[in-house]
């Protein structure tokens, strides 16, 4: 044997030769699976990270004993039929231990036992958990066919292989954009996959890949090296000649004055008239529309034409019978935490007792339609006094009610009463007429199943659970993002296709306190998701932040600015893990060496390119002042995750006044929307607005005109506000090892910071709200009357 016959030897048939092979296929898919922008989600060092690894690897072990175990069991076995039985019962086995391990654990360590009661669709995760042991046991009744006569690394390997593969050509295809910052990488791993798999074959003498010959395999690999060969420094190359943000402010702008036009087409009543009836399907107006018309045009309204809100909102009540409304109000009204508001006669007054810390909210209200109640009918109002939305109905019954509603005069097939809506019964506020409250403990998972009855059918939120919080979901964030930027808000606050926001919102990580009603009743609140079936009210806020700054914009702070308080009890790991203000604080203040964020930077030519860079030193070049100024989200004497995160916030800045600066961070709150949000507006400062609820007002705000959008993950964020501010290395300083100067768009933020300031001085005023309120109470006093499909004004 010569030397070359021993190296050839050696590397087609020799253990080493397929170690070799192996290395190469695993370190491949390894790059190439590894390679996803990480999300926000934060570790603590707290966290045990070295323990978390040890049992990663203890587990990788114990997956790996395992397979060699069954696969020498079932080697044993040599028919079929012996096969199949011995792998159900080591099947039946696992399944007694792993319920004897529970029972065991549920005697040991005593827990409180969770119900709660949810429509039409098991638990998200026991819907995860049966679909994947569906799949699991089809893979184990499959391979226990194919991997005795075989050893189990052919196996493995192809299953590596696999995923390699579909990750490298999707990467590879990325390639050029924010998701793909390491072109390198990724066809380092296409090329690792590819050649340790043809070499993986050979060294393995595999000869049928599932069902096609490796000969023709190997031939397919080879034809995707030379293609990603190609395309890879094609696409690295290239560069954006112009900031993408400069397009999308200019395109925001043209949208918002087209939007205008078509939101204030009348200059007339009977132009009012005509087309409140093509924007209702040629429904007339309600009656009193031309006071309301009048009342509006005294008031100096904008906008006369355009509310989808409530059309929208009132909707699904057409399909229910004016009768059962009213009866709906009275058992939505006896929930807790509700008011009822009462109109009759000319006059309007609520039943809540003067001593009642919502009652200023209340007269407030009262206060509001004061103004023009002699015009309404009776009626009566469930308000909700929480910021926390209530009415999630699931999607099945919204869609039938609102079916039923675009049919023609539906009411005259609906069950009728005899009451008139002038002779309801005064309510008082005695404890009498409150019904008996059920036990509204519902833990977070409940909440999250009810959420996904409210989605349609097939989208990601109704279909499981989103299990990946390490990586960052760019398929949830493509359907409303241009390449990295946000731009349409509208959708961005939709979660039924974007399921990893139930895992980075506080909102959906934290258990309700009040059991959400999974049935359409008729309660007014501030503000909703998406997901609630609500109806928006304007309820003035007592708490609502004064604008006590009315400097110019240059004469503001050049930083972006936000404090943040929380105080909530009971929380969990990934709450304060994941929760939105947590993770806004870790990203841009404590993040971890190891942490990258993708940003947009001009080379020496002016043109533009996305680099990962580290968000550490990101966070040390841009003018950032973010903090909490007072967090106490845990009881004393908590959990050690508690006090490693009260450890990490507790550092409490000092609380300014936000409105110094010219760039605002305006977040929600645990359960509800932001009381910044207006001030922020009506002061010449720009609002980084970031969001999953609207309020009355929310469609008349256009982002990128009126405020900055800012997605949730955050992963946009500093390449935003470097868009504005700029980035300059000095003193030393370098990013990625080399200086940058990029010059800030000063007069873009200035630009809509008077934008947004000049808008709402003319659509969110108080004579505004009046205006809204007069229009929606107008809409729902005809909902509500039993010949509601007879009234309408008729202009004469």
């Amino acid at each position: 044997m010569t030397v070359f016959d021993a190296l050839g030897r050696w590397f087609g048939e020799s253990k080493a030769s397929l170690s070799v092979g192996l290395l190469m296929l695993t370190l491949g898919t390894y790059l190439a699976s590894s390679n996803d922008p990480r999300s926000t989600y934060f570790c603590s060092s707290n966290d045990w990270p070295t323990l978390i690894a040890l049992l990663q690897w203890a587990g990788l072990l114990l997956d790996a004993t395992i397979v060699i175990a069954v696969w020498r069991i079932l080697a044993w076995a040599r028919t079929t039929k012996n096969r199949l039985r011995t792998l159900s019962g080591i099947l039946v086995v696992a399944f007694l231990g792993t319920g004897l391990f529970y029972w065991l654990s549920r005697l040991l360590f005593s827990t409180r036992p969770v119900s709660y009661h949810f429509q039409s669709l098991d638990s998200l995760y026991l819907f995860d958990v049966i679909v994947d042991g569906l799949a699991f046991s089809v893979f184990l009744v499959s391979t226990s066919l194919l991997a005795p006569d075989e050893s189990p690394l052919s196996l493995s390997g192809i299953v590596a292989f696999l995923s390699g593969l579909s990750e490298a050509v999707q990467k590879t295809a990325l390639t050029g954009t924010w998701e793909n910052t390491s072109p390198a990488t990724t066809y380092f791993a296409l090329i690792l996959v590819c050649v340790g798999f043809s070499h993986f074959l050979y060294a393995n003498n595999i000869q049928p890949v599932v069902f096609a010959h490796r000969a023709f395999v190997v031939f397919l690999l080879v034809l995707v090296t030379i293609v990603g060969t190609i395309y890879t420094p094609i696409k690295a190359l290239q560069v954006i000649d112009q900031h993408p943000l400069v397009k999308i402010i200019y395109d925001a702008r043209i949208e918002a004055d087209r939007w205008l036009v078509h939101a204030t087409v009348s200059d007339s009543l009977s132009v009012a008239v005509q087309e409140y009836r093509e924007r209702h399907n040629g429904r007339e107006p309600p009656p009193k529309f031309d006071v309301w018309y009048h009342f509006a045009k005294e008031r100096g309204s904008v906008l006369l034409d355009d509310f989808p809100q409530i059309q929208n909102d009132l909707l699904p009540f057409w399909g229910v019978s004016p009768s059962k409304i009213r009866e709906d109000v009275r058992r939505a009204a006896a929930e807790p935490n509700m008011a009822l508001l009462q109109i009759r006669g000319g006059k309007s007054e609520h039943t809540l007792p003067s001593a009642s810390p919502h009652s200023a909210v209340m007269d407030g209200l009262v206060d509001l339609v004061k103004g023009f109640a002699e015009h309404l009918p009776g009626m009566e109002l469930a308000i909700n006094l929480e910021e926390r939305p209530r009415v999630l109905a699931p999607w099945d019954d919204i869609q039938r009610f609102a079916t039923t509603a675009n049919r023609k005069r539906v009411s005259k097939l609906l069950p009728r009463t005899s009451d008139l809506l002038s002779e309801l019964p005064v309510a008082q506020s005695t404890a009498n007429d409150k019904l008996q409250a059920p036990d509204n403990f519902t833990p977070v998972r409940a909440v999250h199943e009810m959420t996904a009855l409210a989605c349609p059918p097939g989208t990601r939120s109704r279909a499981g659970t989103h299990w990946n919080i390490r990586d960052l979901c760019a398929s949830c964030t493509r359907p409303q993002s241009q390449g990295q930027f946000l731009v349409n808000w509208r959708l961005s606050q939709e979660i039924c296709h974007q399921s990893d926001l139930l895992r980075l919102h506080s909102l959906h990580m934290t258990p309700a306190e009040r059991r959400p009603l999974q049935e359409l009743l008729p309660v007014f609140s501030r503000a909703k998701t998406d997901s609630y079936s609500d109806i928006l009210i304007p309820l003035p806020r007592v708490a609502e932040t004064a604008d006590s700054n009315t400097e110019g914009f240059d004469m503001k702070l050049k930083k972006l600015f936000w404090r943040g308080k929380v105080d909530r009890l009971g929380t969990s790991h990934e709450l304060v893990r994941g929760g939105h203000q947590e993770r806004l604080v870790h990203s841009l203040n404590t993040a971890a060496r190891s942490d990258k964020t993708t940003l947009l930077l001009p080379d020496k030519k002016n043109r533009y390119a996305f680099e990962q860079v580290p968000t550490a030193d990101l966070n040390e070049l841009l003018p950032i002042d973010v903090a909490f100024s007072d967090y106490t989200a845990c009881e004393p004497g908590g959990s050690s995750i508690c006090e490693a995160v009260d450890a990490d916030f507790s550092k409490n800045a000092s609380d300014e006044n936000a409105l110094r600066s010219q760039y605002v961070m305006v977040v929600d709150a645990d359960n509800g929307p932001p009381l910044e949000l207006l001030p922020t507006l009506r002061s010449s400062s720009v609002p980084f607005y970031a969001s999953i609820f609207r309020e009355w007002y929310s469609d008349r705000l256009m982002p990128w005109v009126h405020f900055v959008p800012v997605d949730l993950r955050y992963h946009a964020l500093h390449s935003t506000l470097a868009y504005f501010v700029g980035i300059q290395t000095k003193d030393g300083r370098r990013l990625n090892g080399k200086g940058v100067e990029m010059k800030g768009r000063h007069k873009d933020g200035k630009w809509i910071a008077e934008q947004g300031k000049r808008w709402a001085g003319k659509v969110v005023r108080r004579e505004d709200m009046e205006v809204y309120l007069f229009r929606l109470l107008l809409e729902w006093g005809r909902v509500i009357d039993d010949n509601r499909d007879e009234l309408g004004f008729v202009l004469v």
